[in-house]
């Protein structure tokens, strides 16, 4: 495996567990309607009766709910998902035993009670089976430097100059990316947001018209890992330093 190869495999890697982070920091808004809905419960549960200790145990649920989703938004992991559906199965247990000692008592069941456990219940499973899928997707995890040495070369990407990097391309389509060539690696980073691929020179394609109408920049498009982009129109340096790259290519092995 060659140095350029193994360094795409790892910021490939970073770059995916990256945008887990993003996943599990937009899913704590969830636990604000979870949230919500404990807090619902813990009224009807006021609301037939229920007294001391249960209520605040119903309420301290939705407050860990909350503060689960706060992790999730401050230190986003695989474990901020893990954390959820342990609250969540929780909530469910204790509820399914008041429903218990509410048949028991009155040989009824609170429907919209047991409704809303079996909504919270199926999204605990979910959790724990993404929490599974996580676990052996990503057994060995970027470190926090990593993340950090990832993010700022996004930033560095980002702010790149195709006029003064050689390295450097501006490719103004619908998503904005800009790129950086380094080896066999392109780095593609959203000129606006998180979003980030990395690829090598099979995953990616550059074409431009031949017709040169004076102006520094031509029709253009790209197209990554099979994704073609609109139309639009690269300057001369970026498509310059894209050959240049492209030039520099091993070619690749004849079957």
């Amino acid at each position: 495996m060659s140095a350029d190869f193994a360094m795409r495999l790892r910021l490939q890697q970073v770059a995916a567990y990256r945008e887990l982070c993003r996943t599990v920091r937009r899913s704590g808004r969830w636990n604000l309607v979870f949230a919500g809905l404990m807090l619902f419960v813990t009224y009807l549960q006021y609301e037939a009766g229920a007294r001391g200790w249960p209520l605040y145990l119903f309420g301290g649920l939705a407050v860990g709910e909350l503060l689960v989703g706060l992790y999730k938004w401050v230190s986003p992991s695989a474990e901020g998902i893990l954390l959820d559906g342990v609250v969540l199965l929780a909530f469910v247990a204790f509820n399914g035993w008041q429903q218990f000692e509410r048949f028991q008592a009155f040989g009824r069941l609170d429907p919209v009670s047991v409704l809303i456990s079996l909504l919270v219940l199926m999204n605990a499973v979910e959790r724990f089976q993404a929490y599974g899928r996580l676990r052996r997707l990503f057994a060995e995890r970027p470190s926090r430097e990593h993340m950090a040495w990832f993010a700022d070369l996004a930033a560095e990407v980002r702010a790149a100059d195709p006029q003064a990097d050689e390295l450097a391309l501006d490719l103004p389509t619908a998503p904005h990316w800009k790129a950086k060539l380094l080896g066999t690696t392109a780095v593609f980073v959203a000129a606006r947001g998180d979003d980030v691929w990395v690829a090598g020179p099979d995953d990616v394609e550059l074409l431009r018209e031949k017709a040169d109408h004076g102006t520094g920049r031509r029709r253009a498009r790209l197209t990554v890992y099979g994704v073609e982009y609109p139309e639009f129109e690269v300057a001369d340096a970026s498509w310059a330093n894209y050959q240049r790259w492209r030039a520099a290519q091993p070619a690749a092995p004849v079957s």
